[in-house]
């Protein structure tokens, strides 16, 4: 299933949306870690599935397929924001 994407140029108000909680979406990212970071390796892979299946469904609990396509999307952003980072050189 391919996931549902939406470009900058078909969605600039989701994109501006982001732009504009960035720095509310860090200290939020930055929190989940810090709780995270008691937990093995492999508890927190688990616990980003299970906070991500968890939210994809409280979003579509009547369409699994379009919980399943934003699974999709939020992984194939992770794959974006992955490579824009290593371009970058940030480290976290």
């Amino acid at each position: 299933m391919k996931p549902i994407i939406a470009t900058e140029s078909e969605q600039p108000e989701l994109y501006a949306l982001v732009k504009r909680e960035r720095p509310a979406i860090n200290r939020a990212v930055d929190k989940m870690a810090k709780q995270m970071r008691g937990l093995s390796d492999v508890s927190q892979k688990v616990a980003i599935a299970q906070l991500t299946a968890t939210w994809a469904l409280a979003n579509y609990p009547d369409d699994p397929d379009l919980a399943l396509s934003l699974s999709e999307a939020i992984r194939h952003q992770t794959d974006i924001y992955l490579r824009e980072i290593t371009k970058a050189g940030v480290r976290h």
